[in-house]
């Protein structure tokens, strides 16, 4: 999660809004709010009761995700940027931290739950061919007691 933190502190959101997109159970988010109390952090998961909703707030400062774009169908990612743009403004910066690696898990019909593995280069351009200005885009590898090692792609992006 350290990633989250540099990106927080390079564009000063410390004490700005923010969206975590796939935000789980909240863990993240009660993280930060606890690391910085004047942040505020709204959080948005179709795949959970409590976060169903899209939020009610028209923009935030800034949108991340951790380990959500990969659960998603390729064929949806154009729709899933398209409603981050709807809740953006042109000074909104985004991060989203991609997980390039196989999962263990499996969906019930047998298929990988991480259905959209892509390589860093071409989640740059799925960002890119959907109207997002690409900052940055990093490769950022870490231990994982399950793989060995963990890639994830880290990419920095605004409107």
């Amino acid at each position: 999660m350290v990633p989250i933190l540099d990106w927080i502190q390079r564009h000063e959101l410390q004490t700005k809004s923010l969206l975590d997109f796939g935000c789980g159970k909240g863990g993240t988010m009660r993280w930060l709010q606890g690391l910085y109390p004047k942040i505020a952090v709204t959080g948005w998961d179709i795949g959970t009761e409590v976060y169903r909703r899209r939020p009610r707030k028209q923009s935030f400062d800034g949108i991340y995700s951790i380990d959500c774009f990969e659960h998603i169908e390729q064929d949806d990612i154009p729709d899933a940027i398209e409603n981050l743009k709807r809740i953006s403004h042109t000074d909104t910066q985004w991060c989203h931290i991609i997980d390039m690696t196989p999962a263990k898990k499996r969906l019930p019909d047998g298929r990988n739950a991480h259905v959209t593995l892509l390589t860093a280069r071409e989640w740059q351009d799925v960002f890119e061919g959907n109207h997002c200005y690409v900052q940055e885009v990093r490769n950022h590898v870490e231990p994982d007691p399950n793989f060995g090692e963990r890639h994830r792609c880290i990419i920095h992006c605004r409107l």
